[in-house]
C-alpha cells in the first residue's frame, strides 16, 4: 500500500467509541457520507494503484480471497477455506460458489489465475511482483521464457493451488488483492492495463458498486444486491473530497458522518454531542527520507545528525498535542515484532549532531552550512500540501536543520505531485508515511530490489535478514530476527523515522454495525462494510 501523508498518518480512519440509537436490528436504504481531505487518483484496481486513497475505495468494490480481521488474522472472503501441503510449499483455497462481480458474472478460479498471473506478466506495470515473486515458476514466466506459471494450477472452476519455491511465512496473509473479472480484461494487454478505462470503471465482488468519479469533488458507490455475504444495508457510499479547515463545520452540518481530524481540531468536533471522537495507535509510521544516491547523503552520521538535530518531541507533544508518537524505527508498535531493546531514542541533540557532521569530515563555509569538497548541504524538501500541523512541523524541521548548519528549502506539493516526483527519483528529501500490512515481512519497502525502496538503500545484511524472516515460519524465531533487523535500521538510519501512527477521527452516532472497541484496523477493513446501517428514522 504507497506513501500516507506524515499529516493523513495522524488522522486516518478509525471506529467510534458509543452510540445511543434505539434500533438493534439492521435495516435497509440510507447513504454514508465520508470525507476525505485528498482526493483519489481514480486508479481503482487492486494490482495497480500505488495510494491509499484509491484503495478506500478498492476495499468497498473488491474482495480477495481473504480479508485481515480486527485481530490482524486472514480470514476468509471469496476463498471459504483453505489448506497448506504437509511440506508448506502448496496453498489450496476453495472458492465459495455462487459469489458475482457486480456484472453478474461468477467468480471462479480462472479470475483468481488471471489477478494473480497478470502481477507475475513480463508486461505488468504495477509494483507487486515482488511479493508473489516466490511463487514456483514466476521468475521463469515474468523474464518470458514461458507462456505459464508453474505454481498456480487451476482444479476446477472453485479449486486453486499455488506453489511456492520455498517457505514462504507471510503466504497466506498476501492473498488480500481484489480478485479482478477475467471475463473483461483477458485480452487486454498487460502493458495497456494500466491505462484501461476499467480503472476508473470498476467491476469487483465486493459490497458496493462503482458509480461515478468526479476528481477532486467526489466517489459514488451504491450496495449491491447480489452480494454473496449479509448485507450490505446501506444503499450508497459517497466520498466527498473536502478542505482540511472545512471539516468540523461539514460534521456540525451532518454533511459527512466520518472524517479523520487533525489534533487541532478535537476540541471543536468533541462540542457536537451526536458525534464520537477516539484514537488509536494503527500499523504505520512517518519518516524523513533522503536520496541515498546522492553522495552527500550517503554517510550514516549525516542522516543521525538530522535524528539529533529535529526536536521531534516537540513535534508530538506540542503540535500533535500528544497524539502520536516518536518512531525510531519501521515496526509499529502494536505489531508483534516491534522491539524497542538496544535501540537508539535519537533524543534531541543539536550539539551531537554538529560532532556527528565534524566527525563526517564537513566543514561549516561562511554562511554557516556545511561543507565538504564540492557538496553542500543544501537541499530542497517536499512535503504534502495538508494542515496548519503540517506547515507548523515543517517550519520547525527548517529552523532546527538552520540551527545544525543545514540550509532546507521547503517545497509545498500537491499529493499525487509529490508521489511522481518520489517515484521518478526526482527529489533531494521528502517526509511521507507508510501504512502497513498485518505481517511484519518489510521486503517491498526496505529490499534492496524492492520498487518502493525510495532512498536507494543498498545494505546486504538487511537483504539477508529480510529473507531469512520470510523463510522462517516459528513466530518467536522471526520476532528475534525481526528485532535484530530493526537494530540495523536504528543504527543505519536510511530513512529518518519520525512518528508512530496514532489516529485520530469522528463519526456521527447514527450510523450503526460497526464494533466500537477498534483495532489497529479501524473501521474501513472490508469485512465490516456490508454491516453499516444507518436506523429509518435517521436515514
Amino acid at each position: 500500500m504507497k506513501k500516507l501523508v506524515l499529516f493523513l498518518l495522524i488522522m486516518a480512519l478509525v471506529l467510534p467509541a458509543t452510540a445511543a440509537i434505539a434500533q438493534e436490528e439492521p435495516v435497509e436504504g440510507g447513504t454514508f457520507h465520508r470525507g476525505m481531505v485528498i482526493s483519489p487518483r481514480g486508479m481503482f484496481n487492486p494490482i495497480l494503484y500505488t495510494e491509499t486513497y484509491d484503495n478506500e475505495v478498492i476495499v468497498a468494490v473488491y474482495d480477495g480471497l481473504v480479508t485481515i480481521n480486527r485481530e490482524l488474522q486472514p480470514v476468509p472472503q471469496i476463498a471459504e477455506s483453505w489448506e497448506f501441503s504437509d511440506d508448506g510449499l502448496s496453498l489450496t483455497f476453495h472458492l465459495r460458489e455462487g459469489v458475482k462481480f457486480h456484472d453478474g458474472v461468477e467468480v471462479t478460479a480462472r479470475d483468481v489465475e488471471y489477478t494473480y498471473k497478470t502481477i507475475l506478466h513480463p508486461h505488468y506495470t504495477g509494483v507487486r511482483y515482488g511479493t508473489f515473486a516466490v511463487i514456483k515458476g514466476a521468475e521463469a514466466y515474468h523474464d518470458g521464457e514461458v507462456d505459464y506459471v508453474e505454481g498456480i494450477e487451476v482444479i476446477d472452476d472453485y479449486t486453486i493451488r499455488f506453489t511456492t519455491e520455498r517457505i514462504h511465512a507471510p503466504l497466506l496473509a498476501e492473498f488480500i488483492y481484489g480478485i479482478l473479472p477475467s471475463h473483461i480484461l483477458e485480452d487486454v494487454p498487460v502493458a495497456e492495463l494500466e491505462a484501461h478505462e476499467f480503472n476508473q470503471n470498476p467491476i469487483g465482488a465486493g459490497p458496493f458498486r462503482f458509480v461515478e468519479f468526479r476528481p477532486d469533488r467526489y466517489v459514488v458507490l451504491e450496495g449491491f444486491d447480489d452480494y454473496y455475504q449479509e448485507g450490505p444495508y446501506l444503499d450508497r457510499m459517497v466520498y466527498h473530497v473536502i478542505d482540511d479547515e472545512a471539516r468540523p463545520v461539514y460534521l456540525r452540518q451532518g454533511r459527512i458522518d466520518f472524517v479523520g481530524i487533525s489534533s487541532e481540531q478535537i476540541p471543536m468536533v468533541e462540542q457536537l454531542d451526536f458525534v464520537d471522537v477516539f484514537d488509536f495507535e494503527a500499523m504505520g509510521y512517518s519518516y524523513i527520507c533522503f536520496n541515498l544516491r546522492q553522495e552527500r547523503f550517503d554517510d550514516k552520521r549525516i542522516r543521525q545528525a538530522v535524528a539529533y538535530g529535529y526536536d521531534r518531541q516537540t513535534v508530538v507533544d506540542i503540535i500533535l498535542d500528544g497524539y502520536s508518537k516518536v518512531a525510531n524505527a519501521p515496526m509499529p508498535t502494536v505489531s508483534w515484532a516491534y522491539t524497542d531493546e538496544g535501540i537508539n531514542e535519537y533524543p534531541y541533540n543539536p550539539d551531537r549532531s554538529i560532532e556527528l557532521m565534524q566527525e563526517a569530515g564537513w566543514e561549516r563555509g561562511a554562511d554557516g552550512v556545511w561543507e565538504k569538497d564540492d557538496m553542500r548541504m543544501e537541499f530542497e524538501f517536499i512535503y504534502t500540501e495538508a494542515t496548519r500541523a503540517q506547515e507548523q512541523m515543517m517550519m520547525l524541521f527548517q529552523q532546527n536543520m538552520e540551527d545544525i548548519g543545514f540550509k532546507v528549502h521547503l517545497r509545498p506539493m500537491e499529493f499525487s505531485a509529490a508521489v511522481d516526483r518520489i517515484d521518478a527519483r526526482e527529489f533531494d528529501a521528502f517526509t511521507l508515511g507508510w501504512g502497513l500490512g498485518v505481517d511484519p515481512d518489510p521486503h517491498g519497502i526496505w529490499h534492496s530490489t524492492s520498487v518502493w525502496n525510495d532512498a536507494g538503500w543498498v545494505n546486504e545484511r538487511s537483504d539477508e535478514l529480510i529473507e531469512k524472516g520470510r523463510t522462517t515460519v516459528d513466530q518467536d524465531e522471526r520476532a528475534e530476527i525481526y528485532a535484530e533487523w530493526q537494530r540495523l535500521m536504528n543504527e543505519e538510519l536510511p530513512n529518518v523515522f519520525f512518528t508512530y501512527t496514532v489516529n485520530v477521527a469522528a463519526m456521527n452516532e447514527r450510523v450503526q454495525g460497526v464494533d466500537r472497541d477498534p483495532g489497529p484496523q479501524g473501521l474501513f477493513w472490508s469485512e465490516i462494510l456490508n454491516q453499516l446501517w444507518i436506523p429509518a428514522e435517521r436515514q
